[in-house]
């Protein structure tokens, strides 16, 4: 009798350990995302400041993938205002690659504070320590 207990115990905690790992590895490769998107930020910056549209829209679209991401990773966390956050960020994101392949720089500067902005008030909630 005690036997299958004990396996029942065993299993439940094995799958509990697997569980804490997965979600170790989710934020892990989470916080790895924002980094990327710290470097990329600053790329996009420079890139604004040179005038060289297609670089930054590509620096901009590579910020959206992340973003694409973070949305999907926040999502499955049900934490509803950093996935709006994220949607926003992704929306402006968009729109300062659009902008810079146009030489619409101005423009691409706008988007790009506002996107900053979303960011910094996404980092400001600290959703890491949910």
């Amino acid at each position: 009798m005690n036997g299958p207990r004990v396996m029942l115990i065993i299993a439940l905690l094995l799958g509990s350990l697997t569980a804490f790992q997965a979600r170790a590895q989710d934020a892990a490769a989470h916080k790895a995302w924002m980094d990327d998107a710290i470097d990329l930020q600053d790329e996009l910056r420079e890139q604004l400041r040179a005038q060289a549209g297609d670089k930054a829209a590509d620096a901009a679209t590579k910020i959206e993938k992340i973003l694409a991401k973070t949305q999907a990773y926040w999502a499955a966390k049900r934490a509803d205002d950093i996935v709006t956050i994220a949607r926003e960020s992704r929306t402006l994101a968009t729109a300062i690659a659009t902008a810079a392949k146009s030489g619409k720089i101005d423009e691409a500067n706008e988007a790009f504070a506002k996107m900053n902005a979303r960011c910094n008030a996404c980092h400001d909630l600290h959703p890491e320590k949910r």
